[in-house]
């Protein structure tokens, strides 16, 4: 397994190959407690005081509730996951070229019928793979993820992870996954992608850490 502390990143034994297998049959990699107990909690603390907007998405068929960039819970994420030994790592599962900076949304869906996504890739916006993080701290039904080929086969889906959880899911040269309803409950994640630019240090040292999201920079 592969886990984000206090102090850095931990990888077990076997866990790279393990998820690389995983990666090539089903398109998604699955990191159980992917972030440790002092990280997940100090991440849900702020997500639980949070304001999540309505938004219908410019290319995807569908909704969700957002939280703004600027966020301090977001603020928070990126600090926790733009770790150059992550970027190995993924790299390593995956095949993609060695990310320079990881981007986030803290997003939720609820029972409505507009709050799901439909068929898409992601791939636009210098984007190689996808990451997905349960911050659900209740219980919920529907609301999985599903992944397909480029045949239009599905071949993985995931539903409700315990908190802290991860996922990544592969994005572009065909390969699409889409979000389903949630029936009840609702669904609170952190979805991201591993972008080959900008570099991360770079980003320091424009001064981004530790502030508000320049939406020039990271995109909407």
């Amino acid at each position: 397994m592969i886990h984000i502390t206090q102090g850095g990143v931990i990888i077990d034994d076997g866990a790279i190959e393990k998820a690389r297998l995983e990666y090539e049959q089903t398109g998604l990699a699955m990191l159980p407690r992917f972030l440790t107990p002092p990280l997940l909690n100090a991440l849900l603390a702020k997500v639980d005081v949070g304001e999540f907007r309505h938004k219908t998405e410019q290319y995807i068929k569908g909704a969700t509730l957002l939280m703004p960039l600027s966020d301090p819970a977001l603020v928070t994420l990126h600090f926790m996951v733009n770790r150059p030994e992550l970027f190995d790592a993924v790299s390593r599962i995956t095949g993609v070229p060695k990310p320079g900076n990881f981007t986030s949304r803290l997003h939720r869906t609820m029972p409505a019928e507009d709050l799901h996504l439909d068929w898409h890739d992601d791939g636009l916006d210098y984007r190689t793979l996808g990451l997905n993080i349960n911050l659900s701290s209740v219980p919920y039904e529907g609301g999985i993820l599903e992944m397909r080929s480029p045949d239009h086969t599905v071949v993985g889906s995931v539903g409700q992870l315990p908190a802290g959880d991860a996922f990544l899911f592969r994005i572009g040269n065909g390969w699409q996954h889409r979000l389903t309803p949630v029936r009840s409950g609702h669904r609170t994640v952190a979805v991201g992608w591993f972008r080959t630019r900008p570099d991360w240090n770079d980003v320091a040292l424009a001064g981004i850490r530790g502030s508000a999201i320049d939406l020039a920079v990271w995109g909407e």
